[in-house]
């Protein structure tokens, strides 16, 4: 199964950065580069919606300026949203959802610009809940 968004523009020729990040290496450095952001993300998510995944939307991103933006989203077990896109891409995706620890893992989809779906679980010394504490102090200490 392959993830298509309703929308998509077909025939636009994706910006370089965005290509020569759309490996694996490229992937992995995404997410080491913004780990706490995305495992605070995660755990607001999943406090809130329940057992779920990150979505990084690779074909929908775009350059703003010098900066490269990627839509990223998450997608709860069970949602509406889940169910619009047809269930997860494949039963070893389900599955990592059914059975991943939300405390100290985090499921990453990344929608390659090819039409094809990475999974990643990562985990990092610095948890999704301590992470997400975190991110609270600093927003407090700069509104």
């Amino acid at each position: 199964m392959v993830y298509r968004l309703i929308g998509e523009r077909e025939g636009m020729k994706p910006p370089r950065q965005l290509v020569e990040n759309d490996t694996p290496e490229g992937h992995q450095n995404l997410l080491r580069s913004e780990w706490r952001e995305f495992a605070a993300f995660a755990w607001d998510k999943y406090l809130s919606e329940g057992r779920g995944a990150v979505v990084v939307n690779l074909r929908r991103g775009k350059l703003s300026g010098s900066r490269l933006q990627v839509p990223t989203s998450y997608v709860a077990e069970e949602s509406p949203r889940l169910a619009k896109l047809g269930g997860w891409p494949g039963e070893e995706i389900a599955q990592i959802v059914r059975q991943y620890d939300p405390e100290q893992e985090v499921l990453f989809l990344f929608l390659r610009l090819d039409g094809e779906v990475f999974h990643y679980l990562v985990s990092d010394e610095l948890t999704p809940p301590q992470a997400h504490r975190e991110e609270a102090d600093r927003r407090q200490s700069n509104p």
